[in-house]
This record gives C-alpha cells, sequence and structure tokens, in this order.
C-alpha cells in the first residue's frame, strides 16, 4: 500500500515538472509579425523588421543595402514605406494637409473649397495650411496670422469656450481684428460753437415743476409759439422771462453767444448784465445741451461775463475767497472761507483736503499743502492683476495696462467687444479702437454726443480739486 502512494506522489511530480517546461519552452515561439504586418514596437516583428507606423518593414541593411539610408542620414533606411494616404471628399481629417488636393478640412471632414487656388508657381509646394475656419489640431497647421483655437461652432471660436470639437480638434481662427486705433473717444457735447445753440432737454420741463429755467417747451418751434404775444422786452412774468431767456441763449444764437473749448464743452460767451442772477434776460444759462445733474446758480460778473469775477492768480489760501473760482469744476462752482487752498505752482485755487479719503481714486493728499495730487497707480504687476482680475495685466509706467500678443488677448477671446474693442499696439499693450464718427457715440440724456480727440491723461504731481473735506 505505501508503495502505491509513494510512485502515485511521483507521478503527479513529473507531470507538474512536464507542464512547467512545456509552459516555459512555449514562451519562445511566440509568433513575430512579418513585413507588412501590424505591430506596436520593433520587438513585435521579425528579425531585420522595423516597426513603423503600426506595420513591419524591411531595413535597408537587411536586402544587403548600406547600414545607413540612403539620403545620408545616420539611421538604416527603409524599403517598401508607402507614400501617405491622402483624403477624398467626405472623408476624415484633423488638418487640411490630410486632404486630397483642392480639398480643404471643414468640420473634420475633407470638402470642396470654392476658394481653393492653385497654389504658387514653385515645383515643390509646402504643405497645405488650413484657412479660416478649418479644422486643425496645431497652430503651425494654420496659415499665417490664424491660430488653431477650440470650437463650438463659431467662427471665429472665442477662447474661453466649453465645448471643443470631437477629439479636441480646433479652427484655424484669426487672432487680429484687422483695427487700428483712432486717439479718438465719444462724450464731446460740441466740436462748434453752433453745437451749444439747441435748447437743453432740462428746460423742457414746465416752469412750475423745474424753476427757474422751466419753460414747458420741446423745441424752439413751440417755444416760439409760446411767447408769440410775449414783449420779452418789458414782461415781468417769471415764467415768461425763462422763456425768453432760453429762446435768446438756444434758439436765436449769434456768433458770439457760446464757444466750444478743447476739451469739446459749450461754454456761454453772449454778454450779460452784471450782477444779474439766473436764467434771465441779462442773466446766464443754467445748463448747456448735454449738461445733466443738479443745476448750476451762475451770476453775471462785474466783467458782464457768465463766470466768477476774474482773478490773477492766487497767491496765498486768503486769496481764495467766494469771489474765486474752484479750479476745474464742471458746473459754477466758487470758492468759500477756508473751503480752497491755493496751488502757488498754477495761482489756481482747488478744494483742500486733509487726507487721502478725501480725493479721488489714484490720488493723494499732499497734506503739507492740501492739496490732492496724481500718484502712480500701481507699484507692482501683482497689484494690477489682483485689481483687474486679469493675468495679462501688467504695471507700465505706473499704469496698470494689459499686456497682449494678439487681439484676442485685449477682448477676452474674441476679436471684438462693441464699443469696448481693444487692439494689441506695436508696443503690445492693450488700447481702445476709438470712434471714427459722431455715429458711433451713444446718447446722454437723449442729446447725441461727437467723437473728438481724446483728452491726455494727467501726469504725476498735477492738481485736483478734493470730492469732500
Amino acid at each position: 500500500m505505501r508503495i502505491k502512494v509513494i510512485w502515485s506522489f511521483l507521478s503527479l511530480m513529473a507531470l507538474g515538472t512536464g507542464g512547467l517546461l512545456t509552459g516555459c519552452d512555449s514562451d519562445a515561439k511566440i509568433a513575430k509579425s512579418s513585413a507588412g504586418e501590424s505591430c506596436t514596437k520593433t520587438s513585435d516583428c521579425n528579425d531585420n523588421l522595423k516597426c513603423i507606423d503600426g506595420t513591419c518593414y524591411k531595413s535597408a541593411a537587411s536586402a544587403g543595402g548600406s547600414a545607413n539610408n540612403g539620403d545620408g542620414g545616420d539611421g538604416p533606411g527603409v524599403i517598401g514605406l508607402p507614400e501617405p494616404v491622402l483624403g477624398g471628399e467626405g472623408e476624415s481629417c484633423a488638418r487640411r494637409a490630410d486632404c486630397e488636393d483642392g480639398l480643404a478640412c471643414l468640420s473634420q471632414r475633407c470638402q470642396k473649397d470654392a476658394d481653393t487656388g492653385m497654389g504658387g508657381e514653385g515645383n515643390t509646394p509646402g504643405p497645405a495650411l488650413g484657412r479660416i475656419g478649418e479644422t486643425c489640431g496645431l497652430t503651425s497647421d494654420c496659415e499665417a496670422g490664424l491660430a488653431c483655437l477650440p470650437s463650438n461652432g463659431i467662427v471665429p471660436a472665442p477662447v474661453d469656450t466649453l465645448a471643443i470639437g470631437s477629439n479636441s480638434v480646433g479652427v484655424c481662427t484669426p487672432v487680429n481684428n484687422g483695427l487700428a486705433p483712432t486717439g479718438n473717444v465719444c462724450g464731446a457735447e460740441c466740436k462748434t460753437a453752433a453745437d451749444c445753440c439747441e435748447l437743453p432737454v432740462a428746460v423742457h420741463a414746465p416752469y412750475a415743476v423745474a424753476t427757474p429755467y422751466g419753460t414747458g417747451a420741446n423745441s424752439c418751434t413751440q417755444l416760439a409759439a409760446l411767447l408769440e404775444d410775449v414783449k420779452c422786452a418789458s414782461t415781468t412774468d417769471a415764467t415768461d422771462l425763462a422763456r425768453c431767456f432760453a429762446q435768446a441763449a438756444y434758439c436765436d444764437c449769434g456768433a458770439k453767444t457760446w464757444a466750444c473749448n478743447e476739451a469739446g464743452r459749450c461754454e456761454y460767451t453772449a454778454a450779460c448784465v452784471a450782477n444779474t442772477v439766473g436764467p434771465v434776460p441779462g442773466g446766464c444759462p443754467t445748463y448747456t445741451r448735454t449738461q445733466t445733474g443738479e443745476a448750476a446758480a451762475v451770476t453775471c460778473n462785474k466783467a458782464k461775463k457768465c463766470a466768477p469775477e476774474p482773478t490773477t492768480g492766487c497767491e496765498a489760501d486768503s486769496d481764495c475767497d467766494a469771489t474765486v473760482a474752484v479750479a476745474g469744476s464742471d458746473v459754477a462752482d466758487v470758492c468759500s472761507e477756508g473751503k480752497c487752498v491755493c496751488d502757488t505752482d498754477t495761482g489756481s485755487c482747488y478744494r483742500g483736503c486733509s487726507e487721502d479719503l478725501d480725493c479721488p481714486v489714484h490720488f493723494a493728499c499732499d497734506t503739507k499743502a492740501s492739496l490732492c495730487r496724481k500718484v502712480n497707480e500701481c507699484e507692482t504687476s501683482s497689484f494690477c492683476v489682483t485689481a483687474y482680475n486679469d493675468i495679462n495685466s501688467k504695471c507700465i509706467g505706473g499704469m496698470c495696462q494689459s499686456s497682449c500678443n494678439n487681439d484676442l488677448d485685449c477682448n477676452g477671446g474674441q476679436l471684438t467687444a462693441s464699443t469696448q474693442t481693444r487692439v494689441c499696439n506695436a508696443d503690445h499693450v492693450c488700447e481702445m479702437v476709438g470712434c471714427e464718427s459722431d455715429d458711433q457715440c451713444s446718447a446722454v440724456g437723449g442729446v447725441r454726443t461727437f467723437c473728438t480727440k481724446a483728452p491726455e491723461p494727467m501726469a504725476v504731481g498735477g492738481v485736483i480739486s478734493a470730492v469732500t473735506d
């Protein structure tokens, strides 16, 4: 019995050993690919074959040729490497170079392109590059001036789109809009003095609602009808007096009634009666054609001008009294005791400050002189990035500016951004395109504005009145 058990055990061991030997031996007999068969690496191919583009090919050395390729390169040559197969009409593609001559790669399909030319006259044409709207994998697949950007079916394709093309294939998209900065801005209320001769919207209201300047007329024609039986030289009625002044100032303007200053603002230059207050015959207007907000009460000065009394310039704060206008004020605003300080450099009176909070943004209070002075907007680019939430923002010359390589960088991935369209200028800084004509300018209070030259920015150290004190 014991002998049988021993023999059985030995028989099992023999079978197991034979199986292991057979398994190891079979590993050495794995079939390798022959010429023309598929592979993922050269070791998948039979001896003297190489795996190129997923197929086993004979090398030049195996065919008895030189160890170098026919072009004198360092690597072994390959026999039988086929010419690339180009896509016919309707076949898949990733770029124009994948398609037959005369076909464009549109939406990842080779299609006829009506604009495809015959190419250059050279004997050796370069690779076919994609045009606007054609499919691409890299920017190098596109013609000069185009970039390969993700697409959601919109051409030009926005950079920030989430719905990119299948297989992350993009579209050849222009990177520059071809526009040039004009240096102009909208917002001026006049270009010439004649532009100022217009009945302001503010005085359309009835006198009872808008005392002392309301007329109850929406046009000069309607105003003339209301004054048909009124003698402006002798009337004492308050409503008629306001209407008579409006007709003379805004409708029957003379050559010396208005002037348009360099900032594109209307200035009333007609002679007035000294010490006359408000919009009555011989007085001063409270509104210009686009002026909005609180009306300004203007008194005719001793020189018979609608302006504060002229001065020769201040030399000390005590010179900034109630007879002196606040420098740079858009409306008639005069100084009062303790309200203004003298900027001895210019001889002008400004509203004074005691701390930075009294000054507009990007101005600081010069506590020694009590004047708000222009300061640099930034010291570092990191400030600009966080302040404007723009990774391309850099501190250039003390100002935060958006750096760029092309116009797409300036408009959030778009070529244009309506009236806020910017372009990448020669200094690689984003710059507003600006307006070319008055038709591009929006209205202010229902009144059209003009396109004029942009004002020069104030230099560092320049003075402005405090907002509050």
